[in-house]
């Protein structure tokens, strides 16, 4: 890389877009409306568990925000989203970096990271939060690393879920991809934890599942076509909302399989669909 070049890698604009809205790319206000508005999250308020959204996730998925809403009242989990969301920095800075592989660009994105997040915690902390709960996977490493500048236990939705969900019934058969996190490994060396998905998975009665190679990352072209070889049922279920846009974009030619997140499977046991 040419002397110079770096500074113009990480988008400015974006930066300041995400300290002004929290947000990386406009006001925040077809986020707000999704989530507020149309489902009827909780905002700002007084709760034991912050569940931070993602920047993407309302617009790009917002009946399975729906569905875990819908668990979330039906569990009694005492819950509210933040004011005023930063975003984690993942999709405008980290992404770019770890695909650019510069180190020094990717260690000023888990600076910027660290920064937002901050922002997160502090709003947490005034809401009397005990916990943050991570919707959105490419949120997960850029918290991980944040674990120790808070008191606050950091878990992912699947965590939450583990621990509210006693059972369900299901006569059903899915396929079950958690996700290879080939991505992250560049932002943090923790492991990420994906076993309550499958503890909540074996907690539904009736259910079958398939469980994928998470060794195959479904960015990949000929990883992509070994999964798709692999299904065996006419249902993918993810964890991931990263896996979850990308599966869904590449197998728009094979409308009948059906890809879900875990709360919509969940959401159907509860309810006996």
């Amino acid at each position: 890389m040419k002397e110079g070049d770096f500074e113009h890698m990480i988008d400015n604009k974006l930066v300041d877009n995400i300290r002004a809205y929290g947000t990386c790319s406009d006001s925040g206000e077809g986020r707000r409306k999704i989530l507020v508005d149309d489902i009827g999250f909780r905002v700002g308020e007084k709760a034991e568990h912050v569940i931070v959204t993602g920047c993407f996730q309302p617009e790009g998925m917002p009946h399975v925000l729906r569905a875990l809403k819908e668990l979330l009242d039906y569990f009694k989990i005492d819950y509210t989203l933040l004011q005023k969301e930063y975003c984690c920095g993942w999709m405008p800075l980290g992404q770019p970096a770890v695909m650019a592989k510069n180190d020094e660009e990717i260690a000023r994105s888990k600076e910027l990271s660290r920064e937002f997040i901050s922002q997160n915690f502090k709003q947490a902390v005034a809401q009397g939060a005990k916990s943050i709960v991570l919707f959105c996977g490419a949120c997960e490493p850029s918290y991980t690393n944040c674990r120790g500048d808070t008191k606050l236990e950091i878990i992912s939705y699947t965590e939450l879920l583990d621990r509210y969900f006693t059972g369900g019934k299901l006569n059903s058969e899915v396929d079950y991809y958690a996700g290879c996190y080939r991505f992250r490994r560049r932002i943090t060396s923790e492991p990420v934890d994906v076993s309550p998905a499958v503890r909540v998975l074996n907690k539904i009665d009736g259910l079958e599942v398939n469980h994928l190679d998470t060794n195959l990352c479904c960015y990949i072209p000929p990883h992509m076509e070994q999964l798709v070889g692999s299904l065996a049922t006419n249902t993918l279920v993810n964890i991931c909302s990263g896996c979850y846009h990308s599966l869904r974009g590449k197998l728009q030619e094979k409308p009948d399989i059906k890809i879900k997140m875990l709360p919509e499977i969940v959401l159907e046991a509860v309810l006996g669909k």
